[in-house]
């Protein structure tokens, strides 16, 4: 595959995002900015470094998290991991 320009990367992620909608519809309820949050809980940094990351308040991270765990009807960062550890 050759290299992708701008419009083929864009493509390329509306169609990952599609399947990953398919397997796991309960993410559609996120916000742009939850899914940004939720991305970054999988990883193994802590709020604070999401927080950094995503150039935006630590309490701001916690409120998504909040938010997150409310819609996908979870209660913790371990319980998002166990549910979701297959993305």
């Amino acid at each position: 595959m050759g290299k992708l320009n701008y419009f083929d990367y864009l493509a390329l992620a509306q169609s990952e995002y599609k399947l990953l909608l398919e397997k796991y519809p309960e993410l559609a309820l996120l916000s742009k900015r939850e899914f940004e949050v939720f991305a970054q809980l999988l990883t193994d940094k802590t709020q604070a470094q999401i927080a950094e990351e995503l150039f935006v308040s630590h309490s701001s991270v916690h409120f998504h998290c909040k938010n997150i765990y409310k819609k996908l009807n979870i209660n913790s960062r371990k319980q998002l991991l166990i549910k979701y550890k297959e993305i």
